[in-house]
C-alpha cells in the first residue's frame, strides 16, 4: 500500500494511524530483512530494487494463500461462500444478470459481488487474482489466463423510426455501412467508457463526424434517448433483446468489422474455481468448465 501511495502521511491518514506508527512498521520490516525497501530521499518515495522484488514475491505468496483458503472451502459442509466477478459497467447492464440469477437459484447460500471496472483494469486485477473470474474483451495473454469464449457482441444501430424515415440512406435498410449514419444525431456514453471508445473508433475508421446530441452515463439512458426520438445510438443486439421491445425503434445491422468484439471469461491460471464459480461460467458461456 505504501508503494502505491508514495507517501507515509497519505497512507497513514487513509489507514487512520499516525505517521510515526506507520514508519515504525516499515522500519521494523526492513530491520528484520536487513535491507532497505524504500528510497526516502525522493518525493514521492520509491521502492529500491530489493523492495520491488520483495513486493512482487509477496503478492505471489498472498495469491497462493488465497487459493489455499478457497480450496479448503471444498471440505466445509454446505455451499457457502462469496463469488467475486469482474465485469465492465457496459456488460453488467445486460449480460451477467441471467447467469447470476441461475447461480443464486442453484447455490442460494452464496453472496455474489460484482466489481465494475474498465477492460484493461479488469485484466490487471484478474492477473492479481482479485476475482473468481472476469468478463473481458479479447485479446488476453493466454499464457496467464484460462479463457472461455462468450458469444460475440453484435453491435447494431438503433434509432427512432421517425429519424430513420427522414434519412434516405437508411430508410428501409436492413444493413448499412456506418458511414451512412453520419447525418444522425447520436447519444453516447462518457469519454473513456467502453462503448464511447468503440463509437469513436468506428467514426475514425469510417471518416465521419456525426453530431453528438447528448452524452449520457449508461446504456439504459441511451436506450431511453432512442425511444424518445432524441438520438440514435450503438448497442449490442443482446442488450436490446433484454429490454422491452418498442415498435417505435428500428434496428439496423452494421457491415463494419470493427463493430464486432469478442468477449471471454478469463481466469488466472492455477486459480481455484469453486463449484458456484464454475456454474456461473457455464451459464455465461454455455460451455462446461
Amino acid at each position: 500500500m505504501l508503494s502505491e501511495a508514495g507517501s507515509f502521511s497519505h497512507l497513514a491518514e487513509s489507514l487512520n494511524i499516525t505517521q510515526p506508527a506507520l514508519s515504525k512498521l516499515i522500519l521494523s520490516l526492513e530491520k528484520e530483512l536487513d535491507i532497505q525497501l524504500f528510497d526516502r530521499s525522493c518525493n514521492p518515495i520509491a521502492l529500491t530494487a530489493a523492495g520491488e522484488y520483495f513486493i512482487q514475491k509477496a503478492k505471489e505468496l498472498l495469491f497462493e494463500e488465497t487459493q489455499l483458503l478457497k480450496t479448503m472451502e471444498k471440505f466445509k459442509s454446505g455451499e457457502k461462500g462469496k463469488l467475486v466477478i469482474g465485469v465492465t459497467p457496459f456488460r453488467s447492464s445486460y449480460l451477467i444478470s441471467k447467469a447470476i440469477k441461475k447461480t443464486r437459484e442453484k447455490f442460494p447460500g452464496i453472496q455474489i459481488k460484482l466489481v465494475e471496472e474498465g477492460n484493461e483494469t479488469l485484466k490487471k486485477d484478474a492477473a492479481d487474482g482479485k476475482f473468481d473470474f472476469a468478463v473481458v474483451n479479447l485479446p488476453v495473454d493466454e499464457d496467464e489466463f484460462d479463457v472461455t469464449l462468450i458469444e460475440p457482441d453484435r453491435l447494431v444501430l438503433v434509432a427512432h423510426r421517425d429519424l430513420i424515415e427522414a434519412n434516405a440512406e437508411l430508410k428501409g435498410k436492413k444493413e448499412v455501412d456506418f458511414k451512412s449514419c453520419e447525418k444522425l444525431p447520436f447519444a453516447v456514453v462518457g469519454e473513456n467508457q467502453e462503448m464511447r471508445v468503440l463509437f469513436e473508433k468506428l467514426c475514425k475508421a469510417s471518416g465521419v463526424h456525426p453530431e453528438i446530441a447528448t452524452e449520457v452515463v449508461s446504456l439504459t439512458t441511451a436506450w431511453e434517448m432512442v425511444c424518445c426520438g432524441i438520438a440514435a445510438t450503438l448497442l449490442p443486439l443482446q442488450f436490446i433483446e433484454s429490454e422491452k421491445e418498442s415498435e417505435k425503434v428500428v434496428v439496423i445491422e452494421l457491415k463494419n468489422k470493427t463493430s464486432l468484439r469478442r468477449p471471454a471469461v478469463a481466469v488466472k491460471q492455477g486459480q481455484y474455481l469453486s463449484p458456484y464459480a464454475k456454474y456461473a461460467i457455464e451459464e455465461l458461456t454455455g460451455k462446461k468448465c
